[in-house]
């Protein structure tokens, strides 16, 4: 919570923050949904994702070019979404999207410093760049991790025709087919159910 406001509420059910993103584009009652209505939301949901510490988030609420680069971020989730689309297909990564992450990666500019806590050790990035644009290098490093350390073929999208969310199943059995059980899951069970029965209704008339 920041300024007594609670913090809007984004889906996570992606199992990687690339695919949460993609996902902050989502359908309600058949039309789209964008859940980035303002560069304060592209802030907020970085935060939520541990993507910016909030030291980082407030100093980038506080840059004028924010409408630049709400703009920016939802095109490259444009890119990233017709990216995933084909991954989640079976087919290539298109070389567009390929330039578009490494276009973004450019904003990424810093080093990383080893973080020790209780004996354990950690790695923590800190940027160099104090430009907004750092969400964009932030959101581009993301798309880079999932391409180079995630199994592409465990992408997949929602089995429900009218959901258009994205997931990596980290399933033991890698069965999974809805974006969540409580959702698309059970729409869609409930609905073949109606149908077993009204089958069976009209056999017995």
């Amino acid at each position: 919570m920041r300024d007594g406001q609670a913090e809007k509420q984004f889906i996570f059910i992606g199992n990687h923050p690339c695919l949460d993103f993609i996902n902050t584009l989502i359908v309600q009652n058949g039309e789209p949904v964008d859940l980035l209505e303002s560069f304060s939301d592209l802030v907020k949901w970085l935060e939520q994702t541990h993507l910016l510490d909030k030291e980082e988030a407030k100093a980038a609420e506080r840059k004028p070019e924010g409408m630049r680069i709400l703009s920016q971020a939802r095109e490259f989730r444009a890119s990233l979404r017709e990216m995933v689309e084909k991954i989640a297909a079976g087919k290539s990564v298109p070389p567009a999207a390929i330039q578009s992450i490494n276009k973004m990666l450019r904003y990424r500019v810093g080093y990383r410093q080893v973080m020790g806590r209780a004996g354990t050790f950690s790695q923590q990035f800190r940027s160099e760049s104090q430009e907004a644009d750092l969400l964009l290098g932030v959101l581009a490093e993301s798309a880079s991790d999932m391409l180079c350390n995630c199994d592409l073929s465990l992408i997949k999208q929602c089995q429900n025709p009218a959901c258009i969310l994205f997931f990596y199943d980290t399933t033991k059995n890698h069965g999974r087919h809805w974006c969540s059980m409580s959702g698309c899951g059970n729409r869609i069970k409930v609905a073949a159910h109606y149908r077993r029965h009204r089958s069976a209704d009209k056999r017995h008339r």
